[in-house]
């Protein structure tokens, strides 16, 4: 099979009209950016959006703590290569010293651009102790940490929900303190923490904030379809984060640069079955070359779901993808993809697929 674009560096050009500009303290080629994924956005994957034109990425949310104890697995989190950059390290912990401990160690791993903490995350086993979302309810702690981080010398970036009714600030106050305590940007999901991912994200409370501190926020959530980020930057967000939409179509990003007016050829807004066979072999082995098997055949089947669509077979294939149990298996089939969408239908049993099956 041939060498994919994505490996050589003649890549289109993910450069839309009026950038490149900094935003945040970073200076970026476009207001599309990849989110911090948890089990996700490790350093193949990072890579891997930014040849498909976001113009930065995000590590997964990391422990301080995790770093501060020199955990093994924590530290590889942050693995990657220059090739990725701008790359945003994204951060969690409950207080300013861990956080500022956490920093100093990830800054001697690697470099980055930016730092964000997570004030966002709303999920009992972060917020149990004291971290994400809980953060908004203690804005002192909140403010300290911004100015803990910000000693670093880097921009310093948070990550935020809306403010449930009621609450002793509003969300624009709590933006506000951030800023006043050296923040240079803030991602605002539109939800509140009770709602954790329930319901809709609230575009118009994004909106709110983003009119109230113009170039100074990003918009977050609910982003499946190409329109769905371009209307968080029509409502006033200086950038928008692509997050669990790339799982449902892998061509988000550079559909929706093409609607922003960069020069993005036809086949990464139309592209044929061969071509994603040929990306996603190649992701498949960078991730098996570099973080294994495991991850290789988590994400190869997840993406299986968001590429092979609309075209005779592709249930087939995603199908024959779930039963596969090797990166080799796995590899195999998409290299003879056009034979195995040909192939005899398979059965849904529970005997073929003993933990279901996606997209099929």
């Amino acid at each position: 099979m041939k060498e994919t674009d994505l490996n050589n560096k003649d890549t289109f050009s993910p450069l839309v009209p009026g950038y490149p500009l900094k935003i945040g303290g970073v200076e970026t080629v476009n207001p599309i950016w990849l989110a911090p994924l948890a089990g996700i956005t490790f350093a193949s994957v990072r890579k891997f959006y930014r040849n498909l034109g976001a113009g930065l990425v995000h590590t997964e949310m990391v422990s301080a703590l995790g770093l501060c104890h020199k955990g093994r697995k924590t530290k590889e989190l942050l693995y990657g290569s220059d090739e990725e950059r701008p790359v945003v390290l994204q951060i969690f912990g409950s207080n300013p010293e861990d956080i500022a401990k956490g920093t100093e160690a990830a800054l001697k791993i690697r470099n980055f651009e930016a730092l964000q903490v997570n004030m966002a995350c709303p999920m009992p086993k972060v917020t149990k102790k004291g971290s994400g979302s809980k953060l908004m309810e203690y804005p002192e702690i909140s403010a300290e940490i911004i100015k803990a981080m910000k000693r670093s010398g880097l921009p310093t970036w948070a990550k935020i929900r809306i403010m449930p009714p009621g609450s002793r600030m509003t969300t624009s106050d709590y933006c506000d303190l951030l800023f006043d305590s050296g923040a240079d940007f803030i991602f605002v999901h539109g939800r509140t923490p009770a709602q954790r991912y329930e319901g809709k994200a609230s575009r118009e409370a994004v909106e709110d904030v983003a009119r109230h501190f113009p170039g100074m926020i990003g918009g977050s959530g609910d982003c499946y379809e190409p329109d769905d980020l371009v209307d968080y930057l029509r409502r006033g967000c200086a950038a928008v984060l692509a997050g669990r939409g790339i799982l449902k179509d892998v061509f988000i990003i550079p559909k929706t640069l093409r609607e922003l007016g960069a020069d993005v050829p036809e086949k990464y807004w139309d592209p044929a079955p061969d071509f994603q066979s040929e990306l996603l072999l190649e992701l498949g082995r960078s991730i098996y070359n570099t973080e294994g098997q495991s991850l290789a055949m988590m994400i190869s089947r997840r993406m299986l779901s968001a590429l092979f669509k609309g075209f005779s077979g592709a249930a087939q294939l995603r199908r024959r993808g779930a039963m596969a149990r090797t990166w080799q298996e796995m590899e195999d089939l998409l290299i003879r993809w056009q034979e195995v969408r040909d192939m005899p239908e398979i059965e849904i049993t529970a005997e073929n697929f003993p933990r279901g099956i996606i997209g099929g």
